[in-house]
């Protein structure tokens, strides 16, 4: 089979963050450079008082402009403008960089999504998506925007601060930063070896509590309906309780250390450190009076830096972990793509399913061997108990899966040697499942089509019976669904029925629309489902089977097989499962769950 799409990254089995963030690499470096040298100069006025205070208890003869104090002042205040300056211009390079970055990421993760076999869309929590392309790509924004910046000036400022020290006393400095180092290795055994898989605990907890949430607060009136409120409470309190339990173990595991040490580092602390060491090296000659001062200025700043950067650690570890799973869904191959792009096959409308079998888990068939041949002008009725595998067949026939033996062909061409473009041209799809965007009513219909004219959009809305109603909203087809117009049920169907028949693709795929409606309701979708399936090929996966007597054939299904096949009057003629299932239906007036 010829394919033309490519993965997203060829060449490689998974994209790193460095790849990930490499079009905002340019901009870091120069970031980095930016604060480096703002932290460089930071130091200066420290070195400037330094000389101040030696110039005024004479302990500095030097001559001319450098052994003026005012001289040093203005050095001092110059440098202090500088490094703000490099530091704050750093900043503002990295955020339009990650500002950007975010940007490109998220079109590349709806692009990645759109590519990645639509089954597998459908099955991943909204929660979870919106996780992938909103939060985590928000959470690199550490990653791009500040570690070059805060974590370089913190860094360099410190390395800078350390080695002017070293240079006015580096016995006074040794003996400082030896208890500081002490202190810091006892305080950091306190933290466990594991905190980096709890922290991973962490994340997926919290994932699963947003997919919770979204799922609870986008099927409200389902869960009402079916009075589910109670199941999907404790769904989302379990989400909520595990969140809260490895928040906590989080907490204790990494808190305790991290207080510890920020409490170490405060600059009354640090002075209180630096104090007696002072005391004792100018009380033995050691160190002059004024070599003093930069410890006490400096000193504290030093430890203000490393905050910094403990403090941005869990941050840097949140940004690389939305990092990591950002690049390893763009690293995903997408669904291969064919070169197929004609209007129509060989037949247009006939679809063919030759000895398909397919799994959702490797050796866990959920079709065996199954084969089905739809003409065009004819409907297909697919039976069955529950798990039986009729929703997986019908997803077939619009490529959500790729099969893992066999072929499944429209109009002589096998699905995946066809362009999506194409394929999706051919196959119109109206499930129970209704699926409306926060838009206008034209736009809802045309979404297929957006070229479409108004004529042919309100000519669709007639077809589907719900034209009349449109035109009773004050705004009419521009009413925006969920502000201007509020629609009942079977409304919401009829509006995918009218997409459905804007888009007049030769196949029509129905799992029931009718299963949860009225009965008023349900006569105009029948309605409009007649107009819909005049001259297509209809594949009907059915719940009731009074509503498919008249198919023109039936697939029992069962197991993942077709354990029957044929018209009605055979089929309950023939005393099978079929006929159990009709009888049982009858006599009970269910509404076939079963099937």
């Amino acid at each position: 089979m010829t394919t033309s799409a490519q993965p997203l990254d060829e060449g490689k089995a998974t994209m790193t963050v460095a790849d990930l963030i490499s079009p905002a690499r340019p901009k870091m470096i120069l970031s980095a450079v930016c604060t480096a040298f703002g932290a460089l100069l930071a130091v200066v006025p420290f070195i400037a008082l330094h000389k101040m205070a030696a110039i005024w208890l004479g302990e500095d003869q030097t001559t001319g402009l450098l052994g003026q104090p005012v001289t040093w002042a203005v050095i001092a205040v110059v440098a202090l403008a500088g490094s703000q300056l490099l530091y704050l211009s750093g900043l503002g390079i990295t955020h339009l960089a990650e500002a950007k970055l975010r940007h490109q990421l998220r079109r590349r993760l709806v692009d990645a999504f759109s590519r990645l076999p639509l089954g597998r869309v459908a099955e991943t929590p909204r929660g979870a998506i919106r996780k992938i392309v909103c939060d985590d790509t928000s959470s690199i924004h550490t990653l791009v925007a500040h570690v070059p910046g805060d974590a370089t000036n913190a860094a360099v400022g410190a390395l800078a601060g350390l080695g002017y020290l070293l240079w006015v006393d580096w016995r006074l400095t040794l003996a400082i930063f030896g208890l500081w180092v002490l202190v810091a290795i006892v305080l950091m055994g306190t933290m466990p070896r594991t905190l980096g898989k709890i922290t991973e605990r962490f994340a997926e907890a919290q994932t699963k509590v947003a997919a919770a949430t979204v799922e609870m607060l986008e099927g409200i009136k389902e869960i009402k309906n079916f009075q589910a409120a109670e199941a999907t409470r404790t769904r989302f309190n379990q989400a909520r309780e595990e969140f809260a339990k490895f928040s906590y173990e989080w907490l204790r595991a990494s808190g305790r250390a991290i207080c510890l040490i920020g409490a170490f580092l405060r600059p009354a602390v640090v002075v209180a450190t630096v104090a007696p060491f002072a005391v004792w090296f100018t009380s033995q000659g050691w160190t002059p009076l004024s070599a003093t001062l930069p410890f006490f200025l400096l000193a504290p700043a030093i430890p203000d830096g490393l905050t910094v950067l403990v403090y941005m650690m869990q941050h840097i570890y949140e940004s690389r972990q939305a990092a990591r799973d950002t690049a390893q869904l763009l690293s995903e191959p997408p669904m291969p793509e064919g070169d197929h792009r004609d209007d129509v096959g060989d037949v247009r409308g006939l679809v063919e399913l030759d000895n398909v079998t397919f799994s959702y888990e490797p050796g866990h068939p959920v079709l065996r061997e199954v084969s089905l041949t739809a003409r065009p002008g004819t409907v297909t009725a697919l039976v069955g108990p529950s798990g039986g595998g009729k929703s997986t067949l019908a997803s077939l026939i619009a490529r959500f899966h790729d099969v893992d033996s066999g072929e499944v062909r429209i109009g002589g061409v096998d699905v995946r040697q066809a362009r999506f473009k194409w394929l999706y041209s051919q196959v119109a799809l109206v499930l129970q499942d209704v699926d409306l965007t926060h838009d206008t009513i034209r736009a809802n219909i045309a979404l297929g089509r957006p070229t479409a004219t108004q004529e042919e959009v309100e000519a669709a809305a007639a077809a589907a019976c719900i034209h009349d109603r449109i035109l009773r909203l004050e705004a009419g087809y521009d009413a925006v669904l969920g502000e201007d117009a509020i629609l009942s049920g079977g409304e919401r169907q009829r509006l995918t029925l009218a997409r459905a028949y804007l888009q007049d693709a030769p196949i029509l795929i129905l799992d029931e629309a009718t299963a949860q409606t009225d009965p008023a309701a349900e006569r105009d979708i029948h309605a409009a489902l007649s107009r819909l399936a005049a001259g297509r090929t209809v594949v009907v996966i059915a719940h009731r089977l009074a509503t498919i007597r008249d198919a023109d054939q039936i697939l029992v299904l069962e197991d993942g097989s077709v354990v029957e096949e044929g018209k009605h009057e055979d089929l309950v003629a023939a005393g099978g499962r079929y006929a159990a299932m009709w009888k049982r239906q009858g006599e009970t007036g269910s509404e076939g769950q079963e099937a």
